[in-house]
Order: C-alpha cells, then sequence, then structure tokens
C-alpha cells in the first residue's frame, strides 16, 4: 500500500495548533492527520513531547527481541513481527549500544570530520543537511533517540513526565513543548521596544502572504533589521516561524539575573577600568 501524503496546509495547521500549547494528539485531528505523522512532525521540528503510559513488557519479552534482532538485524521489522511498540524497541538496543540506523550515523561522521578540519557547526550543519538541535547533540556526543537521550559517559536519559505538552505546575507556571513558561511574564508588556504577540502572528500572516522583511517592517512601524532579526533568531528548523514559540523564547532570553558582561569578560573589564582612570 502507497505511504499516504499530506498536504502543506495540513502541516501548517498542525504546527500553529500545536504552537497554541494543544497536544499532539489533538493538533493532528485538528489537521486531519494520524497521531503519529503529528508526532513525527514534532520530532522534526526538534520539540518534544511524551505519547502515552509506555506498555509494561516482561524479561521473557526483551529476550525474545535480541533473539530475533540478532537474526534480523531491523529493529522496526522485530518490533512489527512481535507486536512490540517499535519506539521502545529502539529504546532497549540503544542501551545496549546496538544502533542500526547507518544513514543518521553517516551524517553525524560526516559533521564530525567537518568540525574537525575547522568548520563551524553551523557550517557543517548546513553541508549534512543536519537541524541545529542534532548538530548541538554531536557536537557534545550525545545520541539522541525517540524518548531520551545517550550521554558520552552510557547515562541514559529518558524524557520526564515535566516535558509533555502544556503540562499545568501551578496556577501561573505551565511546561509547555519541555520549556518552563511563567504565564505572568509571557503576557506582561514590558515596553514598546519588545515585539509582541499580535506583532508576531501579524508578521507570520504576512511573511505566508509574500510580504518582504522591508514590507513587514513598515506595516509594523518597525526598522527592517527588527523583522530580520526576529525572524532569524525565532524561526524554527522545521515548520518556519512560530509566532506563539517565538513568543516563549524571546521571553526566556529576558529572564534575569544574568552574568555582566564585565565580569565575565576580563579583557573588557581591563579596558573599560583603564578608559575610566583617563576619563
Amino acid at each position: 500500500m502507497p505511504a499516504r501524503s499530506y498536504t502543506d496546509k495540513q502541516k501548517e495547521v498542525f504546527y500553529e495548533t500545536y504552537d497554541r500549547g494543544a497536544s499532539v494528539r489533538k493538533a493532528a485531528a485538528a489537521a486531519g492527520v494520524s497521531p503519529d505523522r503529528g508526532y513525527r512532525w514534532v520530532s522534526e521540528a526538534g520539540l518534544s513531547a511524551r505519547r502515552f503510559t509506555p506498555r509494561q513488557y516482561s524479561q521473557e519479552e526483551k529476550e525474545k527481541f535480541f533473539e530475533r534482532l540478532a537474526d534480523v538485524g531491523d529493529v522496526s521489522a522485530v518490533a512489527r513481527e512481535l507486536g512490540f511498540v517499535r519506539i521502545t524497541c529502539y529504546k532497549w538496543a540503544h542501551q545496549r549500544g546496538i544502533f542500526t540506523s547507518k544513514y543518521a550515523d553517516d551524517k553525524r561522521q560526516e559533521f564530525l570530520r567537518l568540525r574537525g578540519g575547522g568548520k563551524t557547526r553551523k557550517q557543517a550543519a548546513a553541508l549534512v543537511g543536519a537541524d541545529p538541535h542534532s548538530a548541538l547533540d554531536w557536537d557534545k556526543g550525545i545520541r539522541p533517540f525517540y524518548g531520551g537521550r545517550i550521554y558520552p559517559d552510557g547515562r541514559i536519559a529518558l524524557y520526564s513526565p515535566s516535558e509533555v505538552v502544556a503540562k499545568v505546575v501551578s496556577p501561573r507556571v505551565r511546561y509547555i513543548q519541555g520549556e518552563r513558561i511563567d504565564l505572568v511574564r509571557v503576557e506582561r508588556v514590558i515596553h514598546a521596544r519588545f515585539v509582541s504577540l499580535a506583532e508576531r502572528e501579524r508578521i507570520r500572516d504576512l511573511r505566508k502572504s509574500g510580504a518582504t522583511m522591508r514590507g513587514i517592517a513598515i506595516i509594523l512601524g518597525r526598522a527592517p533589521s527588527t523583522i530580520s532579526r526576529e525572524l532569524s533568531r525565532n524561526a524554527a528548523p522545521v515548520g518556519g516561524y512560530m509566532p506563539h514559540a517565538a513568543h516563549r523564547a524571546s521571553v526566556q532570553r529576558r529572564t534575569r539575573p544574568k552574568t555582566v558582561k564585565l565580569v565575565a569578560n576580563t579583557r573588557l573589564r581591563d579596558y573599560v577600568h583603564d578608559g575610566l582612570k583617563k576619563k
């Protein structure tokens, strides 16, 4: 049976609904796609979401999986054959240091070769077609898999319930797409110089209609550099510019206290000190 295809409009509806804090399943239903497709799109966008309470397996079932894996060599095929959850089977394999995805590892090895040759992370990622999240993990020696991460020292970190989309922590704090967000800070308007959520939604709509950055700047009464910086800093690798995610990211960057530049940079501090002495 040929794979079902989805339209760009469905993908757009999914990301917009998910960006507003809906669960993956609700966003998938709104877009008219399967939950599996929704989880795949979330993974492609570098976001994290917990699918469901894991099925419990016996030690005998686990050993049976590894016996078949030794014969077949394909995690997905063995999972289908035994009726096990594919993601769980990949987790078991990764925990034993078994990685069957040659393509992903080839990209990683090429990325590391380019980094060793002097390329920046951004340049190497662009050359191998990797997203910024994967590039950062590769630089740190982290192997991500659907449901967790494996660190260079062998430690395995599974995604925790705190990373469930829009889990309520308190009346004013939520976990949204893996981020702990103070809703009061998100909704507070500090100064007109900061781009507001309404403006970010307008930027998204104008960009979709084909408006240029300079045209958007004129309509919003902003400098073109402000629009350019907003789109370059806050656009997702997959899914493009999502106004609600962009607004949360900007609020996170404003978190205080931060290390003062004159404390972190001794050369700059000495330069300023000498300049002040000379008046």
